[in-house]
């Protein structure tokens, strides 16, 4: 699917945007729900049970949709999987909008999460394979701006239908992306990796050509790409699996995954606007911190992605640094939460200032580069399954996150519990430093040998020499 004369038509930064434009409606459908549920028992009267089964179903069929998504996405091609997406995305924003019972709700919700959870493994699966050694970070990392974008724009127009109380367009809004996706992706092409992995070798390097520009290049990537799939085209995936560096990848993969969770994002994403009228602040007032919040990660993720931070620095050590930033931050709203009084002004400045340097600092660190590692670590032979698990643990991390901080806020009380997650990121901090290796500025292909051949629980990649400068090393 897709050669040079298509490619000549479709600008590369075209096939990134497309493809991570999933990831906005991963944001949107996750962040919008927040705001809907304040007006949605005006029409669907909902118990707490109810409330809590409204919210939960994305979750849940975020999981279903993780997991199934990688080993469907490494049969039947990315784009595919893509594509599937947004249809599943259009589905469930359509019924969710429309329906006429709290079971109607759950069960559209549940849908929607099932598109969430194949945009969470698919695209920075899709933006990886796609972008070249040296700007795969930045590209990646695409995947991360595309959601905050999602999640400022479920902001602004949670706020905005807030005044007439409209949880319906709330909810349809998302169908008008979701066909925008579905479009865009029929004119996509396959990544070349995936269609060398499905035996379209033609495809594949007339997809490298267009993608890079130069034959010559492109013809290098390609033998690369080749070489790996023949060697690997006769063991199976339960054969790769058991192998002992694979499994080592594996549990590097969950545990980064579940590391970015544990951290309290989602205590912060879900609970902030709670936590804040607690704090004595007006139910409006906290919708419109909210968005405005999001407008600064937006600005933040951008300079981010502009400036090439990710591949210039390297992944461990921007991981390293936002646990510092975020941990400062939620250390400083749990001792003023513990130590001023409700309703001081004083204690909502600490808190603001402490949550818009928490999700800023998540996301340019934790939130980008995640994603840049899974898509970077596993080989290609079980890519798309290894990213699933990975996500999987992702999501199973985020729902104990979820679930559990009302409770341990109002057992412990909320300045402790964020004293809790600050000093978790403290504890994680030479966790990370000891056992996460450095990949930026190497080939996808030349990572994989390097693993390959790696020993012990810790994995040891060589720094690459290059003009662009050199790649770290565990």
């Amino acid at each position: 699917m897709g050669g040079p004369a298509f490619l000549n038509r479709v600008s590369t930064r075209r096939v990134y945007t497309l493809g991570a434009l999933a990831a906005v409606l991963f944001g949107y459908d996750n962040g919008i729900i927040g705001a809907a549920l304040l007006f949605i028992s005006r029409d669907l009267p909902l118990t707490p049970w109810q409330e809590g089964a409204v919210v939960s179903a994305t979750v849940f069929g975020a999981m279903v949709g993780a997991l199934g998504s990688g080993p469907a996405a490494d049969r039947l091609g990315r784009q595919r999987i893509l594509l599937a997406a947004g249809i599943v995305f259009t589905i469930g924003a359509l019924g969710a909008g429309l329906a006429a019972s709290v079971a109607m709700l759950v069960a559209f919700r549940f849908i929607l999460g099932l598109g969430i959870g194949i945009a969470s493994v698919l695209v920075p699966l899709y933006l990886a394979e796609m972008a070249p050694a040296s700007d795969r970070g930045v590209v990646t990392s695409l995947n991360q701006y595309m959601i905050i974008v999602g999640t400022a724009l479920s902001a602004a127009l949670g706020y905005a239908l807030a005044f007439a109380g409209s949880w319906r367009w709330m909810l349809l809004v998302g169908v008008f992306p979701a066909i925008v996706l579905v479009l865009g992706m029929l004119a996509m092409p396959d990544t070349p990796r995936s269609l060398v992995r499905r035996g379209q070798d033609d495809s594949a390097r007339a997809v490298l050509i267009g993608l890079r520009g130069d034959t010559a290049a492109a013809d290098k990537e390609f033998a690369e790409i080749s070489a790996l799939e023949q060697q690997q085209h006769d063991t199976r995936t339960l054969a790769r699996l058991s192998s002992g560096w694979v499994r080592r990848l594996l549990l590097l993969g969950a545990l980064l995954a579940i590391f970015q969770q544990v951290t309290g994002i989602n205590a912060i994403v879900y609970y902030a606007p709670t936590i804040l009228t607690g704090f004595g602040l007006s139910k409006t007032t906290a919708l419109l911190f909210g968005f405005l919040n999001g407008l600064v990660n937006i600005g933040t993720i951008a300079l981010v992605v502009r400036a090439k931070i990710v591949d210039r620095r390297g992944r461990k050590p921007i991981l390293l640094a936002g646990l510092v930033g975020m941990s400062v931050s939620l250390f400083a709203v749990g001792i003023a939460a513990l130590t001023l009084p409700v309703n001081s002004s004083a204690l909502f400045v600490i808190a603001a200032a402490a949550f818009v340097v928490f999700t800023n600092t998540f996301s340019a660190t934790w939130g980008p580069v995640l994603w840049v590692m899974l898509a970077e670590i596993f080989p290609l032979a079980i890519r798309g399954a290894a990213m699933a698990i990975a996500t999987l643990f992702n999501w199973l991390a985020a729902f104990v996150v979820s679930l559990t901080f009302p409770s341990f806020a109002a057992v412990a009380g909320t300045g402790t519990a964020f004293i809790v997650y600050a000093a978790v990121g403290v504890l994680l901090f030479p966790v990370v430093w000891w056992m996460v290796p450095e990949t930026k500025e190497r080939s996808l292909e030349s990572l994989e040998a390097a693993f390959r051949d790696s020993t012990g629980i810790r994995f040891a990649v060589t720094p690459k020499t290059s003009a662009a400068g050199t790649g770290g090393q565990a």
